[in-house]
């Protein structure tokens, strides 16, 4: 079901420069959708009319297939239903304190005083920025800033959740950091819409992408439809993806196959196939290992061994290739020509879900039962996504290996031979879930997985 979309959309500035041109924009219920464009490409201009901070001047902008009403009550009820994350913080935090900046939109709902301080904690402790309550807005970092704005966005209890380059100013720790919170709203049930140039989030992150070019929708569909069309992108004064430039360089000297990939996890099965050429650890240690010899190859807690094949060896049904070089044991060596399974065990991949911040978050969690847990299972890595189960491992005195990226990165671990444990903030635990079954899907190689407690 489209949750909000735009028929016909056109505005014009008031001089008469026309921004938005005929703009037919739906997004379905709990996506994440980008509008991804250059700089003036009108993304801005059709954020704000989705929270009715403008008014089309043709056209129709539709709530759950009602259209929008102008006036005090409908504007209202657009509001309170659609939160919009300005690019520039500053711009929305005004109070004293940063607690008085999250207070300030549910104070106008007329809540009770405890009502109030119920949904500030909450949105705070989600965004991690609870430490910081009585702090002034102006003393916190840009990263910190943006934070804060979205808590007051989320203490509204809106279903859309709307942000203009959400990721802009920021850098990679702190780009991370509030990617990880949208994906925890998301996985609540929150609808995002956001607005970016960045071609590598738009195509790592978002279910469905808008390409928007002076003023008119160019091409939508998933990040794969979009990337695929070169010219448009091209035309469009965007680039392609980092992950998708290296597949085709690649592709042209014969070293990979298969599609494009978008995320690091396509780009290695796009690669592991047809890589001919590989870099390993010698651990034959009876004799040396001379050019030319047939060695059996390994996965050793996650690193590439080589191992001597004779009758008691177990690397039967596993990797062979050709030693390029004289080596002794303990030094990289290079071997050509493999041939068979690289690594035939994967490891398991087990997800622990921990409460969200409303249902408790980490203090509803039993921290001994949290250690016991890994001391039983003691697995290579371990991941934690969304500040519950962040907040939970530390209180735990647990040393995370993962806290961006950490279902990519869990997976590939996994691929290696290394046992993987993932605390999962409330719904993030499903999408685990989710990710791992679409790599069984799709990729050569089945990784097993439990979901625990």
């Amino acid at each position: 079901m489209n949750i909000i979309e735009t028929r016909n959309l056109t505005y014009k500035y008031p001089d008469g420069t026309k921004a938005l041109d005929a703009i037919d924009f739906s997004v379905e219920k709990g996506n994440i959708t980008a509008i991804l464009g250059q700089n003036g490409a009108g993304k801005s201009t059709l954020l704000l009319h989705l929270n009715a901070t403008l008014k089309p001047g043709d056209g129709i902008v539709y709530l759950k297939n009602e259209p929008f009403a102008y006036n005090k009550k409908g504007l209202h009820h657009i509001r309170s239903t659609v939160g919009m994350v300005f690019q520039n913080p500053d711009d929305q935090l005004l109070a004293p304190t940063v607690l008085q900046d999250v207070a300030f939109g549910p104070k106008n709902l007329k809540l009770t005083g405890a009502q109030i301080k119920q949904r500030v904690d909450e949105a705070l402790c989600l965004v991690g920025m609870n430490a910081y309550a009585d702090k002034p807005p102006h003393f916190l970092s840009g990263g910190q800033k943006k934070r804060v704005a979205i808590a007051g966005v989320i203490a509204m209890l809106p279903e859309i959740i709307v942000l203009d380059e959400p990721t802009a100013g920021l850098d990679p720790q702190g780009c991370a950091e509030i990617i990880e919170i949208l994906d925890e709203l998301n996985a609540e049930g929150k609808t995002i819409i956001f607005s970016t140039h960045d071609v590598d989030l738009a195509a790592k992150w978002a279910d469905e992408i808008y390409v928007l070019h002076e003023g008119k929708i160019k091409n939508n569909g998933t990040a794969t439809q979009i990337f695929a069309d070169h010219a448009m992108i091209s035309g469009t004064g965007l680039r392609l993806p980092t992950f998708v430039q290296t597949f085709r360089e690649l592709k042209a000297r014969g070293i990979s196959g298969g599609d494009s990939p978008l995320t690091m996890l396509n780009f290695v099965e796009s690669v592991s196939k047809p890589f001919n050429v590989l870099q390993v650890r010698c651990a034959i240690t009876s004799t040396d290992v001379c050019a030319g010899e047939n060695v059996g190859l390994v996965m050793k807690n996650g690193a590439l061994f080589t191992t001597r094949i004779d009758a008691g060896s177990d690397v039967k049904n596993n990797a062979i290739g050709t030693v390029l070089y004289d080596a002794k044991a303990g030094e990289d060596i290079v071997v050509s020509g493999k041939t068979g399974t690289l690594s035939p065990k994967t490891g398991d991949i087990h997800i622990v879900p921990i409460p969200c911040v409303i249902e408790g978050g980490s203090r509803a969690v039993d921290l001994e039962t949290i250690c016991a847990v890994i001391a039983r299972l003691r697995p290579h890595k371990i991941g934690a996504m969304g500040t519950s189960a962040k907040v939970a491992v530390r209180k735990a005195g647990i040393q995370c290996d993962f806290e961006v990226d950490v279902i990519q990165s869990s997976i590939l671990a996994a691929l290696r031979g290394l046992d993987v444990m993932v605390f999962a903030t409330g719904g993030m635990a499903d999408r685990v879930i989710r990710k791992i079954e679409g790599n069984n899907k799709h990729g050569g190689q089945q990784i097993k997985y439990l979901r625990l407690l």
